[in-house]
């Protein structure tokens, strides 16, 4: 029998591939992602599914910050990532304990991220990377629909620049 989180992995990786295969029969992208959420629903239904979402820090900052702010052209001057860490930590279980990396909600997850990382390739390689993988299971992460499809759209601009 294979464990539930090997298999919750394999279908995420195989759904990354443009043309996915398993044992010689090719399976579109859409009917991955169906037995990607049909196993979600089965360790749901049968009790062994973690209650939280497991994810990094950042990448749980992003999510709640892009819900609340998807729309505003800048973070209030009164924000502070206090707020944004209780409601993180509400609907998310955090895979690192690293507290001290970021100190504004601007480090985090920038508004106009072309412009924040110009001079650093390497934070906006981080950056890019924290992008990804919430726009590639934006489904599992986001409650509200406008932030997810905001944050394709930046995740796009954020690979041109």
């Amino acid at each position: 029998m294979i464990p539930s989180e090997k298999l919750l992995r394999y279908l995420e990786d195989l759904a990354k591939e443009e043309h996915p295969e398993v044992n010689g029969k090719e399976y579109s992208q859409s009917q991955v992602i169906m037995a990607e959420r049909l196993v979600r629903d089965v360790k749901k239904a049968i009790g062994i599914a973690s209650q939280k979402p497991k994810l990094s820090r950042r990448r749980s900052f992003i999510v709640i910050l892009e819900e609340l702010f998807y729309n505003v052209p800048k973070y209030p001057d009164d924000l502070t990532l206090d707020g944004i860490h209780r409601r993180a930590s509400q609907r998310f279980e955090y895979m690192n304990r690293d507290v001290k990396s970021f100190t504004t909600p601007a480090e985090v997850h920038p508004k106009d991220p072309c412009t924040y990382y110009e001079d650093n390739a390497h934070a906006k390689a981080r950056y890019r990377s924290a992008l990804q993988h919430l726009v590639l299971e934006s489904q599992r992460y986001f409650q509200v629909p406008e932030a997810e499809t905001s944050l394709k759209v930046l995740f796009e601009d954020v690979k041109l620049c």
